[in-house]
């Protein structure tokens, strides 16, 4: 999760600053609100992609065994590796997770308490309306503002020589479907609340809502006393976030808006986001090619917890997967570390180490190392399938060739030699 938290705060900042650049200044509501909820959308999808990679050749290695999740061994230059540091880093970045998460928790209970408010006003105050807007008359003194297509506002405003401006305004929120743009943003603010980028774009939104309802409106009244309008409504009251209110603080834009004798042509706008596809690939390969990578400052060593990519095999069900004379690399029961994965990393923890020729000489990359663990749980025949030299290598050996006996691997009720692959990440930070 905090990974993909991190590759969205790129994406999201990217495209927060790709409106700044291109779309603030001339402005097209409809074209704009669809860039915004756009960005929103692409930041979860493109940010998702952890599974994707690019990887050149050169890094590939045969597999001529099961093959075990890939282990990272980073190290800072100048610093040396500790497993304490490791185990102080593990638990801040578990503080972390749990303060985000708090927040996030925090973010949603509101958003469902804004909602349930709404609801309630809707349900107790609701009367006839018109236009496909359901009136509610509120009691006391509030901006008028709508919700999808409840139209709030307080009775008195009906009697107003306005109404009529306000309905229209209102009218064309809900027919353009603006609350649920608020809706999402306000979804992705329980994830993004920490990101200045949301704040910005959410603005924008609501701005685009704004130029776009008053768009319409004006298709109905004189600009002159549209505009008139705006400035004798500035009543005084609480407002939802999640609504749509019709005087809002950014009357001047609007005025501005309304007063342009020409909108940037859409085209125009389209051939600015076709340059922005580079970038945005760009973004993507970058990610793709670093998604392993760690940050840290000193040595970190990890390994997923979960099984070797080739399973269990259900007893007399089929064949193994491969043989290399008496060495299977699929068996019904495979060997296991004693104690298993988790045993395992604490293991490669406490012995492994990035060689100081390697840092010295900036080497980093994976080394593929196989050995096969015997029908006694011996670990034997440890060999480099390819290397990266530096001391890599040989310290890749060294601590593979230490590891103890596993319980070893069953074919048909018989103990059996089993292949494996071990991949050995060397990352400078």
């Amino acid at each position: 999760m905090v990974g993909f938290l991190l590759r969205a705060s790129v994406y999201l900042l990217l495209f927060a600053v790709a409106y700044r650049l291109l779309l603030s200044k001339k402005v097209h509501p409809t074209f704009n609100r669809l860039f915004l909820i756009c960005s929103m959308l692409l930041t979860l999808l493109l940010s998702g992609l952890s599974d994707l990679r690019f990887e050149s050749g050169r890094e590939t290695g045969p597999v001529l065994g099961a093959t075990l999740p890939e282990i990272i061994v980073g190290a800072s230059l100048n610093y040396k590796e500790t497993s304490a540091l490791i185990t102080s880093l593990v638990e801040n970045t578990g503080a972390v997770a749990w303060f985000a998460g708090t927040v996030s928790a925090v973010m949603l209970l509101l958003l469902l308490v804004q909602s349930g408010r709404l609801l309630w006003l809707a349900f107790r105050f609701r009367k006839s309306g018109c236009s496909g807007l359901t009136y509610v008359l509120l009691p006391f003194e509030s901006s008028p503002f709508s919700f999808f297509h409840w139209f709030f506002f307080p009775g008195k405003l009906l009697n107003d020589k306005n109404f009529d401006k306000v309905l229209a305004h209102e009218t064309a929120h809900y027919q353009r479907f603006h609350s649920a743009d608020v809706l999402f943003f306000e979804l992705m603010r329980v994830l993004f609340w920490f990101h200045p980028a949301w704040y910005y774009l959410r603005h924008e939104l609501k701005s685009m809502h704004e130029f776009e309802a008053d768009n319409l409106a004006l298709r109905r009244f004189e600009k002159t006393d549209y505009q008139l309008s705006l400035l004798e409504l500035q009543l005084s009251g609480s407002l939802i976030p999640l609504s749509n209110p019709f005087n809002v603080s950014l009357i001047k834009r609007r005025m501005l808006m309304m007063n342009h004798q020409k909108w940037q042509k859409p085209a125009r706008n389209w051939f600015k986001m076709i340059g922005l596809i580079p970038v945005i690939l760009l973004f993507v390969f970058v990610q793709s090619c670093n998604n392993d990578k760690k940050n840290t400052e000193t040595t970190q060593i990890e390994s997923a917890t979960k099984s070797p990519e080739t399973t269990q095999l259900p007893a007399d069900e089929k064949e193994p997967e491969q043989t290399d004379g008496d060495v299977f690399t699929v068996v019904e029961t495979m060997p296991e570390f004693p104690g298993g994965q988790e045993a395992m990393l604490k293991f490669l923890v406490d012995n492994i180490s990035y060689p100081e020729e390697a840092k010295l000489k900036k080497i980093q990359g994976r080394v593929f190392v196989s050995f096969i663990v015997e029908k006694d749980g011996k670990v034997g025949n440890v060999k480099i399938l390819r290397g990266i030299g530096g001391g890599c290598d040989e310290e890749a050996l060294r601590v593979v060739g230490l590891m103890p006996n596993w319980k070893p691997g069953e074919q048909r009720g018989q103990a059996v030699r089993v292949a494996f692959n071990m991949p050995i990440r060397f990352a400078l930070q």
